[in-house]
């Protein structure tokens, strides 16, 4: 009985109430934290740009492609790909022989002589005026353009050849023609000369015109 109130007083004078010692901190009421719930978050999924950037890519390389075949193929440009990783073929050098210029072998000149027509006098188609009589020969070349077995039939037409501005000599026969008279409109000093300007006188005067040396 006493040791039980021993016991007892003894649990009561001590601090420990007869427990055993425990380190016993007060509670930090600031480290305890109510509980916190985090607000919820919204999320929008950005466009992945770089997905967008190779798409770009394929495509310049794709049109960079199809030009480069179509340049290879439709513009001989294999060949000069070729080229650059080839060997550059030698240029042939082509020399051109010139040949020399035949020497010019000049040849003499030859004159020709020249060769002088003889100059034929125009003489006038009616030299004559008025109308003469020529009774002696005079050694000259006349004309004659009519013949006549009468004197007076040769003045009748002696005077139309005058009415017509031309003049005329009548020619009286000749012991070898007694009983004719010649009609002469011009005269030549020679017999040479009325043979090369007959013909104008026939143009002018018919073809039965000619010439007597007289």
């Amino acid at each position: 009985m006493e040791n039980r109130e021993e016991t007892g007083y003894h649990l009561e004078d001590t601090d420990d109430f007869g427990l055993p010692e425990s380190d016993f901190h007060p509670i930090d009421r600031e480290e305890e934290m109510p509980p916190q719930f985090e607000e919820p978050r919204y999320y929008v999924e950005e466009e992945d740009e770089s997905g967008k950037g190779w798409i770009i890519a394929a495509v310049i390389g794709l049109i960079v492609l199809v030009g480069l075949a179509v340049y290879l193929f439709l513009f001989n440009g294999m060949d000069q790909v070729a080229s650059w990783f080839g060997e550059e073929e030698p240029v042939e050098q082509v020399i051109v022989a010139t040949p020399e210029p035949e020497p010019v072998i000049e040849e003499p000149v030859v004159e020709e002589p020249v060769i002088e027509e003889p100059v034929v006098e125009e003489y006038p188609l009616a030299p004559y005026t008025g109308i003469e009589r020529i009774s002696a020969p005079t050694g000259r070349t006349f004309v004659v353009v009519a013949s006549f077995v009468d004197y007076d039939l040769a003045m009748d037409y002696a005077r139309q050849l005058e009415a017509q501005g031309i003049g005329s000599k009548i020619l009286d026969p000749t012991s070898r023609a007694p009983l004719i008279h010649r009609v002469a409109v011009s005269d030549f000093e020679t017999f040479t000369e009325g043979s090369e300007n007959i013909d104008n006188y026939r143009a002018e005067y018919g073809e039965n015109t000619w010439i007597l040396k007289y």
